[in-house]
């Protein structure tokens, strides 16, 4: 099918959205909330399953800094092809993108699966994680084809619906990637999504409506690479200092160049003639102060669940089966609340949603502050943690997109999301520097009262959103 066809059939497809009720977007919705499920799915196992990996590939506990990295290149990866996957749906149309990275992760999680019948050497596995680590470029692509293919004044339901899948597909992965990893082995995290992988992506082959908007430029080959180096010394960095320590001398050196990275960068993308990231998008005053909050967001979020982690761990004794039930009432009130917000900033446009959501997770952390020392007070924590933080990313993803040209879209969401990642890095680095320097469980509380700054620090950036509603979308 020629181009030409392909946006004339895409056009078609805008004449005639209805919103939920039209069969085409019921399917996309279901389809980018499954592939949510999925790769959350995968991820959440992937710390907890660990030292079952790593006594696999005959590494002791020494050896953790090497283990480690098996969630680590996922994330660095990740991080990158977001942002050139974003850009290149722009470009090129958001299905062709999608069915790309859908085709890699399928081809990467069967392998990644199958990793210790194939080598005894841990590096292939963590090779087999960094091609996996392209899939994560699927939620861009996906939020901006919520954009081109659902009515404005369905929009932001929808992405509630996928925001709530993430809370989803973690809890799934917890309690039954938790069982399969306690019952089966770690591998069956990996051999259990396989059909569902290839199913999805054959649903994205022949079923998803190619989208007529598109960015006319070129693909910027030396600030993709800029970006790259930035982001992979400074999550490296960030990593690797959770043992290595802040001020050791490779992690400044990571945290230099990164800086230094960056600074050719910003200069590269104001000289370019097509550059990766418009430097006027990025100068919008809402999209600017949403990508602050989202890596408030990202730094809280995960900075919790680490340390939830190890409370749970270190001072009740869980596994990975009642760790994942500790989390459940969390997942299931994102599940809920994700569609309510979406409702919420439909009505009333995203920036009181989001300052709700913001002050409510600040509340989480407080409960958690003052109450973690049984597992009903953990709940309890955690479930008004989540609740607000799903408001929060509905809110701030909807207002995003609202001040964003259609033809941007893809790389826009792509860039909070690399903004969100770079916190979610931070934030459980951080956490762990300061429960292993603090041999007493006030550590914890130390961690949640930081939480809680940041948070309210995000909260207070929120009151400078404009409220535009999502009818008067550019």
């Amino acid at each position: 099918m020629n181009s030409i066809e392909d946006d004339t059939i895409a056009a078609d497809s805008v004449k005639e959205k209805t919103g939920f009720g039209d069969r085409y977007t019921t399917l996309l919705l279901l389809l980018l909330g499954s592939i949510a499920i999925m790769v959350m799915y995968v991820e959440a196992m992937a710390i907890p399953s660990l030292p079952w990996v790593m006594a696999d590939f005959g590494l002791a506990q020494e050896d953790y800094a090497l283990g480690s990295w098996i969630v680590t290149i996922y994330l660095v990866v990740a991080a990158v092809a977001i942002a050139i996957f974003g850009k290149l749906g722009d470009i090129y149309g958001k299905k062709k993108m999608l069915l790309i990275a859908m085709t890699i992760y399928s081809v990467a999680v069967t392998l990644t699966g199958f990793s210790r019948d194939l080598s005894d050497s841990i590096y292939l596995m963590i090779g087999f994680r960094a091609v996996q680590g392209l899939g994560m470029s699927a939620f861009p692509l996906a939020f901006a084809i919520i954009r081109d293919e659902f009515p404005n004044e369905k929009m932001a339901v929808a992405q509630g619906v996928i925001s709530a899948m993430f809370g989803v597909g973690n809890a799934f992965g917890l309690v039954v990637g938790g069982y399969v990893t306690e019952e089966w082995g770690w591998e069956w995290t990996y051999h259990t999504v396989i059909p569902f992988s290839a199913l999805a992506t054959a649903v994205v082959a022949w079923k998803v409506r190619p989208s007529a908007v598109r960015l006319k430029a070129k693909v910027d080959v030396v600030g993709g690479l800029l970006l790259a180096f930035t982001l992979v010394t400074f999550l490296v960095g960030a990593t690797e200092a959770r043992t290595r320590g802040w001020t050791d001398s490779l992690i400044l050196t990571l945290f230099a160049l990164s800086s230094v990275a960056l600074v050719f960068f910003v200069y590269w993308q104001r000289r370019a003639k097509n550059p990766l990231i418009r430097p006027s998008l990025m100068k919008v005053r809402d999209i600017a102060l949403a990508n602050a909050v989202g890596f408030m967001v990202g730094f809280g979020m995960l900075m919790v669940s680490l340390t939830i982690t190890a409370i749970a761990s270190y001072e009740f004794g869980l596994g990975p089966l009642k760790i994942g039930m500790l989390n459940l009432p969390m997942s299931i009130m994102m599940f809920v609340l994700g569609p309510i917000a979406g409702v919420a900033v439909s009505k009333i446009g995203p920036k009181w949603p989001t300052t709700f959501g913001m002050c409510l997770a600040i509340i989480g952390f407080l409960v958690l502050d003052m109450f973690h020392a049984t597992e009903l007070e953990l709940i309890t924590g955690i479930v008004v943690m989540g609740s607000g933080i799903v408001c929060a990313m509905v809110g701030m993803i909807n207002l995003i997109i609202i001040s964003t040209p259609k033809e941007e879209t893809g790389i826009a969401t792509g860039v909070n999301i690399i903004i969100r990642t770079s916190g979610a890095v931070v934030g459980p680095a951080v956490a762990t520097a300061l429960i292993s320097g603090q041999a007493d469980v006030d550590a914890y509380g130390t961690v949640f009262k930081i939480g809680a700054a940041f948070l309210t620090f995000g909260a207070f950036l929120t009151l400078f959103f404009s409220n535009r509603k999502v009818t008067e979308a550019e």
